[in-house]
């Protein structure tokens, strides 16, 4: 035999018999410190919770040999934890399951900062009733599980701020809806999470992201709807990731599991799969990796008819899922639907005029509907208070007073002008009804300044309507100044082009004329409907 053969098997029997002493070594533990001399150790080592089961144990862990107490406090009925001050300070390792706490305080555990060990398993905590400081300090802190607490509803981020030697979380049937968001940032150690069996809706994208030493994430039995995009990436040394019995209707190419080279188990059976465009990827890459699918026979995706088959009899070529064909179906029903805004947008702006000559009259025609319901319009001459109402826009109330007003009155027609008549408090439109209704004649003055009014063009809505109410024909048009009939209302355009209009003239011997035919229109009588202008 020769020396480098004798060298090597002297080595491995060495290595045999070191992990042998530490394996047989690892399970022995001591009612109190054997290696204690009176005054060599601290009192705070050797103090016990008052209840729990305190042992002196030893510890491998992965480099050397080491001595601690594992502190038991399991099924006491306790509601709250044991005061700080009465657990030993080289504690490794303290379970307090199957408890009745309800509550941890912040720095809950900040005596203990050689924890490596926690199990709250089985209590009453929720995500409200832990402090957001509960865990700081707990920088060793390797095991740490939160299981059976049924209401514990949230991780909060805050709670592993200081857990920089996490490997291992449990929190399992807890009634978890929601994660944080980078709650595992300074988790750099973590190498398993367990969060099975919850009801987690949304996962944040970067909960499982940069983490080097992730191997196992165990996530079924949620309500997960999706796996989010690049939801593992940094984390190349993961080996299982199980999703099963949740909501995944399909895993998105972009989520990157092809691309996690170390995967070696991918459990996603009893999800909401669907033989579609979106799992044709996912149908496509479990038949050329190596990774094991859990359940693969079982795993099922529903067709086109709504039943579920199994995904290995989905064919991917019996659908159509060419990227272009895609985008089309995308991009006709939008490119649709903006057309047809388009269109919409140009006829609203080629016909905007008339759409609000028909707003404008529908909202005037019930006002003056409900105004007549005040008492009957005159008809024939009946409850006569003025000759004539005068319309007019306040910008012309010159003219009015100087020209208008004094020529008429003097001529003994009693006018109804706004400005003296119309009665104080009363309301606008109440004012106006009734100038129209109780004037035999409404003297409507037209220039630029009437076209733009709306309150003159209430008035002269209000003339139409009682023209066509009672069979009168009360309109005189008096024409101040041309008016361009693209600056027209639609009503008034129509006035001026079906009935003879009286024109101003700055001549005298014109004025001379224009208060005769005033004065003629002032005293014809209001004529039945067979003579009454079109205006509809």
């Amino acid at each position: 035999m020769s020396s480098y053969l004798r060298l090597f098997l002297l080595v491995f029997n060495l290595v045999v018999i070191v992990n042998g002493y530490r394996n047989s070594t690892l399970q022995e533990c001591y009612e109190y410190n054997p290696f204690y001399i009176n005054g060599t150790r601290n009192e705070s080592e050797l103090r016990c919770p008052d209840r729990c089961n305190c042992k002196y144990c030893k510890e491998w862990n992965g480099n050397e040999l080491y001595y601690g107490h594992k502190v038991y406090c399991n099924s006491l009925e306790l509601t709250n934890i044991p005061l700080k001050n009465t657990v030993p300070t080289d504690a490794f390792y303290y379970s307090l399951k199957n408890n009745l706490i309800t509550s941890l305080q912040d720095n809950s555990f900040s005596t203990s900062s050689t924890l490596e060990y926690l199990r709250l398993d089985a209590n009453h905590l929720t995500y409200t009733s832990i402090g957001k400081n509960a865990f700081r300090g707990l920088k060793k802190l390797k095991n740490f599980s939160l299981s059976e607490n049924k209401y514990l509803n949230q991780l909060l981020a805050l709670w592993f701020v200081d857990l920089i030697s996490l490997e291992k979380l449990q929190a399992r049937n807890s009634g978890l809806s929601t994660i944080e968001s980078n709650i595992f940032q300074n988790c750099k150690q973590l190498k398993e999470v367990h969060i099975t069996t919850n009801n987690i809706v949304s996962l944040p994208a970067n909960t499982f992201q940069n983490l080097p030493l992730l191997n196992y994430i165990y996530m079924g039995n949620n309500k997960l709807p999706y796996i989010p995009n690049q939801a593992f990436k940094g984390s190349d040394n993961i080996l299982k990731i199980a999703v099963n019995d949740n909501l995944l209707s399909s895993i998105s190419e972009d989520v990157g599991i092809q691309m996690l080279n170390k995967l070696q188990i991918l459990n996603v059976i009893y999800n909401k799969f669907s033989c579609d465009c979106e799992m044709v990827w996912f149908r496509n890459w479990i038949q050329v990796t190596n990774v094991t699918i859990a359940k693969l026979n079982n795993t099922k995706c529903k067709d086109d008819t709504n039943r579920y088959k199994n995904l290995l009899d989905f064919d991917p070529t019996s659908i159509e899922c060419r990227k272009l064909v895609m985008i089309l179906k995308i991009v006709i029903p939008f490119a649709s639907i903006g057309v047809i805004m388009v269109i919409i947008i140009i006829l609203l702006y080629n016909f905007r005029y008339d759409i609000r000559f028909w707003i404008q009259r529908r909202r005037l025609r019930k006002q003056y509907e409900t105004l007549q319901n005040q008492g009957p319009p005159p008809i024939n001459g009946d409850d006569i208070r003025y000759d004539a109402f005068v319309s007019y826009n306040s910008k012309d109330q010159d003219w009015v007073l100087k020209c208008l007003q004094p020529s008429l009155e003097d001529r003994n027609y009693k006018l109804c002008i706004d400005y003296r008549d119309f009665l104080p408090g009363e309301a606008v439109v109440n004012n106006i009804s009734n100038a129209v209704k109780y004037s035999r004649k409404v003297i409507v003055v037209v220039s630029r300044n009437f076209a733009k009014s709306e309150w003159c063009y209430f008035e002269l809505e209000m003339a139409r309507m009682r023209m066509f109410e009672n069979h009168e024909d009360i309109l005189v048009v008096v024409l101040l100044e041309k008016v361009p009939s693209k600056h027209m209302p639609i009503l008034l355009h129509k006035i001026l082009t079906k009935k003879t209009y009286i024109e101003w003239n700055n001549h005298p011997e014109g004025q001379a004329l224009f208060w005769n035919k005033v004065e003629t229109a002032l005293l014809s009588p209001n004529c039945h409907r067979e003579r009454v202008v079109n205006l509809n």
